[in-house]
């Protein structure tokens, strides 16, 4: 069996995915400035599928223990596979990606943690950071 350079399992693809994010905190900056210096080759949708090119790349082998696929926990799962693999690359046109769906992205992850915490027993707290 092919081992996938991204990483396999649940939380494993969770986490490697939601390290991404500081990734998009550092390039923002950079970001902006292609973004005004060259508005005709660089968009903010642009920006947004470059980054969840890269990001969902672990959302493919995400994987759902079979006794959670048909709970909540399954469903934002595959929320999240399907929300990440369509901005960065589904390759639609029609679709304008903005940082909003980064945002909802993240949000859903932390979601999906949190979940998993309850189902284990635990009283999780997000904290400050």
């Amino acid at each position: 069996m092919e081992e996938s350079e991204f990483g396999k399992g649940l939380v494993i693809c969770l986490v490697k995915f939601a390290e991404h994010r500081h990734r998009w905190l550092s390039d923002k900056s950079l970001n902006e400035e292609m973004r005004l210096k060259h508005p005709e080759l660089f968009s903010e949708d642009d920006a947004v599928e470059m980054h969840f090119n890269g990001a969902s790349d672990h959302l493919y082998d995400i994987e759902v223990p079979t006794k959670w696929k048909n709970t909540k926990i399954g469903k934002k799962v595959g929320e999240l596979r399907s929300h990440g693999l369509k901005m960065g690359h589904s390759f639609d046109r029609t679709i304008t990606r903005t940082e909003a769906d980064i945002g909802k992205a993240y949000d859903m992850c932390q979601e999906i943690a949190i979940l998993i915490d309850k189902e284990l027993g635990l009283e999780p707290q997000i904290g400050q950071w």
